[in-house]
């Protein structure tokens, strides 16, 4: 229901892929020597340690240095043109067609590993030092919605025997021949029966592809309806992309704990009254609208209280009813700051609560709002991995303990004074610097 995008944003999808792609082979004209002036993902990992931006880590370094190696690959590397498939001829049905030749392309990356050890940094190191512009950085729930339009639209506008996948993969290829996906998973037949097929095809046009995730390629999908179809997609995944574990123990998240206070718990009178005064500063005291609606892709979101790029949502509004990552990610490009009320313990019981919850905070953290929080219990003791009363055994609902000790990672981030004073909200930036500048001030007074 939510991959029913309207028209208009098809038509954004469709032309930002479709646009003439001139410089295949000038994708990666640079040399090696460009190493010198642009500089590749070891340079920038030791620059940003000597800055002190971060802690030296072996394991990340020896994912830095395959890195650097596939963008040292990449610089030599020329993709051949996309070509059109011709119509099939008499003689072609006939006697049957040779199979597309298969472009070479170099071998790509599948980082995995525990939550906040460093993978989606270490994929942005090699993203942004890559000198071209044919390339994409997308979250992957992002990407899926997107490819589930693009079958949408191509149903709508071609005959319904007509495959789409071929053509989506192309256009794909055509706008970025080198695509980073961060936080890939699949979790439902939907898509991985489209995945299977469109990442072949796109290996096909010689796509090169690096993907953070918190899985295993074997681990994938587990327990997932006809999962023995999901299989090739593994395989090939495994083909095309080296696997490399990023598991240094260490939680980087977990290290920025100065908390510029957000979060609070447990529920009570002056928790609300905490929460209440955080909308006021936020939103700096502007007039309050008070259940206004949110329109997009031909629905809308009820939005019980906002102001100034503030909303307010009790948990109940956002994640106890029919909502999932197009809502959110709307919410999180339409609002700087979200309020968020009234967060419950959730046990096994409330697995689509739950579920819904970790889209949510995915959608916030991509688009770095500022989440001011009250909940039950601590971050940690939000989800207990129990049903009934009994933990669970075996492999139910291990998906989703394993989803939300990512969702745990995120929100600690989140509480960082780091993540408030490099968001979106200028007025809590401001605040929480000033905190960072008084308990300096402290510190030498005392001194």
């Amino acid at each position: 229901m939510l991959r029913q995008i309207s028209a208009c944003r098809h038509s954004v999808f469709l032309r930002a892929s479709t646009r003439g792609f001139h410089a295949a082979s000038s994708l990666l004209t640079h040399t090696v020597d460009a190493l010198d002036t642009n500089g590749g993902p070891v340079r920038e990992y030791k620059r940003m340690v000597q800055d002190g931006r971060l802690i030296d880590d072996a394991f990340q370094r020896s994912i830095v240095s395959k890195l650097d190696r596939l963008y040292q690959d990449l610089l030599v590397f020329t993709p051949p043109p996309l070509v059109e498939p011709s119509p099939p001829s008499y003689f072609s049905k006939l006697f049957g067609t040779k199979d597309p030749e298969r472009v070479t392309a170099p071998r790509g990356l599948y980082i995995y590993g525990d939550v906040g050890t460093g993978k989606t940094t270490t994929m942005d190191m090699f993203y942004t030092s890559i000198p071209t512009t044919s390339k994409r950085r997308v979250h992957f729930h992002s990407f899926m919605l997107e490819v589930h339009a693009r079958i949408n639209h191509f149903r709508r506008t071609h005959h319904a025997h007509e495959d789409p996948v071929p053509t989506i993969a192309r256009e794909l290829a055509r706008a970025s021949r080198v695509v980073c996906f961060d936080e890939f998973q699949v979790t439902d037949i939907a898509d991985a029966m489209v995945l299977r097929r469109l990442l072949h095809e796109m290996f096909v046009c010689g796509v090169v592809m690096v993907t953070t995730s918190n899985r295993h390629p074997d681990a994938l999908y587990a327990n997932g309806i006809q999962r023995e179809s999901f299989m090739p997609c593994i395989d090939e995944l495994k083909l095309k992309c080296e696997c490399v574990s990023l598991d240094s123990g260490t939680d980087y998240r977990k290290l920025v704990r100065e908390s510029a206070r957000v979060f609070f718990a447990p529920i009570t009178q002056n928790t609300n009254d905490a929460l209440m005064a955080v909308f006021a500063r936020a939103s700096q005291n502007a007039r309050v609208q008070v259940n206004g609606e949110l329109r997009f892709l031909g629905r809308s979101l009820r939005v019980p209280r906002s102001a100034r790029g503030v909303a307010w949502f009790e948990f109940s509004d956002l994640c106890t009813q029919a909502h999932g990552s197009a809502d959110y990610i709307e919410l999180a490009r339409h609002f700087h700051t979200l309020v968020l009320s009234n967060v419950p313990v959730m046990h096994m019981d409330d697995r689509n609560a739950a579920r819904r919850f970790i889209t949510l905070i995915d959608a916030l953290y991509e688009a770095h709002v500022v989440l001011v929080m009250s909940s039950e219990a601590e971050i940690n003791a939000l989800f207990t991995g129990e049903f009934g009363g009994k933990k669970e055994g075996g492999c139910v609902g291990e998906e989703e303990v394993f989803a939300f000790q990512r969702a745990v990672s995120r929100l600690v981030e989140m509480q960082s004074r780091k993540w408030i004073t490099s968001g979106r909200n200028d007025v809590l930036a401001e605040h929480a610097q000033r905190m960072d500048a008084d308990t300096v001030d402290q510190v030498l007074a005392t001194n």
